[in-house]
């Protein structure tokens, strides 16, 4: 069940993300989208690493609540 959890969080990750860069108003999506349209490539650097991170310490997070509610003989 939390495998299921990591992955749909992961995707639904993804599509806040591009959600945003269709809607505009707030965001990271849309600082990137804005940013793109202003040629600020060094913010889009910024942005894109600010998104693998976020990305990252959520799985991070589902890893260790997975590893708590695992009973392995260990």
């Amino acid at each position: 069940m939390l495998t299921g959890i990591r992955l749909s969080i992961g995707t639904a990750w993804l599509v806040i993300v591009a959600a945003e860069m269709l809607t505009g108003g707030v965001g990271i999506g849309f600082w990137v989208w804005d940013e793109w349209n202003n040629l600020k490539v060094e913010h889009i650097v910024i942005a894109i690493f600010v998104i693998g991170i976020v990305g990252f310490a959520l799985e991070q997070m589902l890893l260790l609540l997975a590893r708590r509610f695992t009973y392995e003989n260990r």
